[in-house]
């Protein structure tokens, strides 16, 4: 028997998540149950006694569905019992567990058969809180949505800063398909650009855990090599529930015009700095020679490594100098 919706009232089939060992599973407080041939509890996990408030001790040796199942569903439940035990086939979805308080509350359960060296068989139920696995799926619904259309290049480095997930931005970007990419450091896809700055900024912040945010890198795409481009990058440290730590988030924001507007707007107010400084500096007596210098010190280093002044011998002889004829 599949995965099904085996009671009514709005209760779906369970729903496969990815799951990270332990990180996803101890934030669901997956519990485990064991069940032998007559349908009596013969283990019983610390997370069973969280999830259905009955301790190990007042739990084993009870028949599950007596202690578990609210009577007007007992024999639906000992039917798909049957079923697993009989069949060997996994079972999936939720139903109603009646809890030590008294309430009912809905859980998701995924149930199978085992059978040991002496050919027994046992059931096997994995049990979570339905509505804190719906919260976890949509969760991770909504990210991986958010990613896959984001126009913002995303990836998701490990500790050792190998790609293990690249967005189709950060895949335009790099001009690799994201297939390419896994496994890989970005110094071995991102040649174009500063990778030492990458990876000591990823580095750092693996080591403190502090966000090293809007650091702009410059470099030509591959599908634009002849223009110069600019990127935002942000790299923040990823950590599991238990404050494991996983890995690197890196987000990558093309920055090119607002780069370009700068630097332009930068090179225009060193312009208009050098025009006020000459004004100021260069003419200030009328000496020939030390006007001279005060020009070439005027664009020396803002404008250029090197000026010359030539002045006409004329000039320098105190004489006029002769006019010039244009033909």
């Amino acid at each position: 028997m599949g995965a099904t919706d085996a009671f009514p009232g709005g209760m779906g089939p369970a729903g496969a998540a990815p799951g990270d060992a332990g990180g996803l599973l101890d934030a669901l407080g997956v519990a485990a149950v064991v069940l032998d041939a007559r349908g009596r509890i013969a283990l019983w996990s610390p997370q069973a006694e969280a999830l259905f408030g009955w301790s190990a001790a007042e739990a084993l040796g009870r028949p599950a569905a007596q202690l578990l199942v609210p009577p007007e569903h007992t024999e639906l439940v000992l039917q798909l019992f049957s079923q697993v035990m009989d069949d060997g086939a996994t079972w999936a979805g939720s139903f109603p567990v009646r809890h030590k308080d008294g309430t009912t509350r809905p859980v998701e359960f995924r149930n199978m058969r085992l059978t040991d060296t002496e050919g027994r068989v046992y059931a096997l139920g994995m049990a979570c809180d339905r509505q804190l696995l719906r919260r976890v799926e949509r969760d991770l619904a909504l990210s991986v949505r958010l990613v896959a259309q984001s126009p913002i290049g995303l990836a998701v480095l490990d500790t050792d800063l190998r790609y293990v997930m690249v967005n189709a931005a950060l895949e335009r970007l790099n001009g690799q398909p994201a297939g390419a990419q896994l496994g890989l450091r970005p110094d071995a896809c991102l040649s174009f650009l500063d990778t030492d700055m990458l990876m000591t900024s990823m580095r750092k912040v693996l080591a403190t855990g502090t966000p090293r945010l809007d650091q702009v890198t410059v470099g030509c795409p591959p599908d634009d090599p002849g223009t110069e481009h600019a990127w935002s990058v942000s790299h923040y440290r990823l950590e599991g529930p238990g404050g494991q730590v996983l890995g690197v988030a890196s987000s990558v924001l093309d920055v090119t015009d607002h780069h370009r507007a700068a630097t332009e707007a930068a090179r225009a107010r060193r312009r208009l700095a050098v025009i006020a400084d000459a004004s100021a500096t260069v003419g200030t007596t009328l000496d020939v020679d030390r006007t001279a210098r005060e020009l070439a010190d005027v664009v020396v280093p803002e404008l250029a490594d090197l000026a010359a002044v030539d002045v006409l011998d004329s000039v320098l002889e105190g004489r006029s100098p002769l006019p010039v004829s244009y033909t």
